[in-house]
């Protein structure tokens, strides 16, 4: 396996733009409908990033399925992922591949990339948490905790009934189409994604 240090080593914003490019080929040539979105650091603006993260969805709600294999396979096929660190995860209706990629060309590092295949329905959810930033997600989990909800990287939730800090009842999902629904439940103004790194 190539030099863990190597992988940790903070990317420039442009160094991303590269592989989500080639990861969006793949993705598209598995299904030309799937979206695919770079989420994290990337995502937020910042000048460097330390991983690669990705998002992939289908806005029927049911394509997504069974293309996780293909993608890492077309991936693969590529040259793209050099090392698997976890091959599949599955945390409840969504699937998450966490390995080694690298550009093929001289000179190239090797860069972590963490993709992850959701249903549409929690698409909106998803993207915001996997967006971040770590301490944004915290303060929205909290918020929505004051208004008796809960927020995931799944769902947000109304009605939840908790017993101290445990959760006797998980509630009801709200439906959410975007970000910004999230945010207007939770009565808060939308914030863009460079807005939240604090």
């Amino acid at each position: 396996m190539a030099d863990l240090k190597n992988h940790l080593d903070k990317i420039l914003h442009s160094a991303v733009e590269e592989p989500d490019v080639l990861v969006g080929e793949v993705v598209h040539s598995v299904n030309t409908g799937l979206l695919s979105i770079a989420c994290g650091s990337f995502r937020r603006g910042k000048l460097t990033c330390g991983d690669v993260d990705v998002l992939v969805t289908h806005p029927d709600g049911k394509s997504h399925r069974g293309i996780f294999g293909k993608v890492i396979d077309g991936l693969k096929q590529r040259g793209f992922l050099t090392d698997d660190l976890v091959k599949q995860e599955d945390n409840g209706n969504q699937k998450k591949y966490m390995g080694v990629c690298c550009l093929p060309g001289p000179e190239r590092k090797h860069r972590r990339l963490d993709l992850i295949v959701v249903p549409y329905s929690e698409f909106a959810c998803a993207l915001m948490y996997f967006t971040g930033s770590a301490h944004f997600n915290r303060s929205m989990r909290a918020l929505a905790k004051t208004k008796g909800m809960s927020l995931s990287e799944h769902s947000l939730n109304k009605d939840v009934v908790r017993n101290g800090k445990l959760k006797v009842s998980p509630g009801y999902v709200i439906p959410t189409l975007s970000e910004k629904d999230v945010f207007e439940v939770l009565g808060l103004p939308y914030r863009e994604p460079h807005e939240r790194d604090w």
